[in-house]
This record gives C-alpha cells, structure tokens and sequence, in this order.
C-alpha cells in the first residue's frame, strides 16, 4: 500500500488504514483472517481446479494479476536474477517513446549467449531531450561508464513530432537508433523467455535474465501486460496498458533488432561480447 503511513494489521489478515484523500477508513481482508483458512489443506481444497490467475485475483487480493491471458506466460521466476554488469560488454539499450510512459530497459549480452537486464527505466510524460538526459544518467548510473552502446526503438521513431523525427535528434546527441521490424515481434519474447543455454559451472539456465530492480518490467511480464478477457474474432492484440506495454515493448524493440543484426544472432552476439571484452 504505497504511500499509506498507518496502516495497521488488526488481525492477521485484516489491514486497516486511513485514505489520506477522503479521510475513509479502509479495511483490506484477506481470507486468511479465518483461522480455519490458514491451513494448507484448506488452500489446496480451495484451489483444486481454479487457473492460477482465476486464483491470485479472487483470494490473494492481485490486483497485477487482470483476467486477460498475459502476453509473455513463458516468464517464470527463473527469469528473475541478480545479475552483474559486464565490465566489457557492449551496454545494450531498448527504448520506446511513448507519450504517455517512455521507457528504456538496460541490458548486455554475455560470452554465453545470454540477454541480461539489468535496469529500466520508465518516465511519465517528458520531453525526448529529458529522456535522453534521464538515459544517459541512467547509464552510468548501471555501469559506471557511459559506452559503448547498442541502441534500438520503435519503427514509429521516423515519425515527425514536434522535435522533428525522433532518429533524427537522437542522433544530434550521439545516438544511433536501429529501427528494425518484425512481424512475429511478441512471439519473438516468448521464444526468447523459453531459449536456455548451458553455462559451465552453473548448467542449464534461462537464457533471459532479469534483474529484480527491474520491477515495472517484471510485473507486466507476470500478467499486468495483458490480452482483452473479451477477445474480438480477429487476432488478439495486447490491452495498451501503461507503463506495462511500454517497458515490454522497449525490450521488444530491443530484441527485435538483435535478432536481425545476424540470421545466426545467438553466435553473432556472442562474438561481440567476446569482442567487448577484449576491447
């Protein structure tokens, strides 16, 4: 409950606070403020044949959890790891100018083949010079030196604002944006959340990881980012919820460009982290 002072758990499982705009009290029950509840078996009971989501939105209070199918459900908490920048490695940069939430997520590739997140960020209604400033803070702020980096974004970057052509002025500020295109762009995740690769001394592992800090990323990933409960007869497309479609989309960009950088883009990243390293 971000921003509520006092809070108060009366009981297990009942919270109480104060809204801080309207002055209501506002009690919050969990069904775990039954004691007959409390116990595993009740849970399983109550569970046994319910959808995963179906569950954690009726009785765990989710409200990250909508009833729209998530648009990534190959992620898992697998996904989910500390990781530690590469002190060689190209720092690779995902952006997505949307007018509502710009985001960039930070990554690297390692000698492995992995992508590794370390870091997003996500804005509300900014200026692209402001982004681009908050970008190039951020950047250092991850790995201690601003470059060299791998910048990719949205195909709509080419589109005139009123900046002029978003490309355009990155480049003025010394970024070169790549603006690949792929049809299967979503699927392109999916499949990337469900590649593994061998790491000596660790085994098989996924071969996307993400850094817990990463917490906007890693909620629209567990479901805030979201197909329509209500599907149309044509294809299903993502409900424009932000700032979760942003930041998964700025990996997307990301991703999408890499994967063109090379048909064989697993051994082509490899080489340029190898390369990074050296250099």
């Amino acid at each position: 409950m971000p921003g509520i002072d006092d809070a108060t758990e009366l009981i297990p499982g009942l919270v109480a606070w104060t809204n801080p705009g309207n002055g209501f009290r506002v009690l919050k029950l969990h069904y775990t403020a039954d004691p007959a509840k409390r116990k595993p078996e009740w849970k399983e009971q109550a569970k046994a044949g319910m959808p995963e989501r179906g569950w954690l939105r009726e009785y765990e209070l989710s409200f990250e959890a909508p009833l729209g199918d998530a648009v990534t459900p190959e992620f898992s908490s697998a996904n989910v790891r500390a990781v530690k920048p590469l002190s060689g490695a190209r720092i690779l940069r995902g952006w997505d100018f949307g007018a509502l939430s710009p985001a960039v997520v930070f990554a690297q590739a390692d000698i492995h083949g992995r992508k590794l997140i370390h870091g997003e960020l996500v804005l509300h209604q900014i200026t692209l010079e402001q982004l681009i400033d908050a970008v190039r803070a951020r950047t250092i702020e991850l790995f201690g030196r601003p470059d060299p980096c791998f910048d990719a974004g949205d195909p709509a970057a080419e589109a005139v604002l009123d900046l002029g052509q978003v490309r355009r002025v990155l480049f003025q500020h010394g970024i070169q944006l790549h603006t690949g295109r792929s049809e299967e762009s979503y699927d392109n995740l999916r499949k990337e959340l469900l590649r593994q690769v061998y790491v000596p001394g660790e085994g098989v592992t996924p071969a996307t990881l993400i850094h817990p800090r990463c917490v906007t990323l890693i909620e629209a990933l567990q479901g805030a980012f979201h197909y329509s409960d209500r599907p149309s007869m044509r294809e299903p497309k993502p409900v424009p919820s932000h700032p979760y479609k942003d930041v998964v989309d700025a990996w997307r960009y990301l991703n999408d460009n890499l994967l063109v950088t090379s048909t064989d883009h697993i051994e082509q990243m490899k080489k340029v982290a190898q390369a990074d390293i050296k250099w």
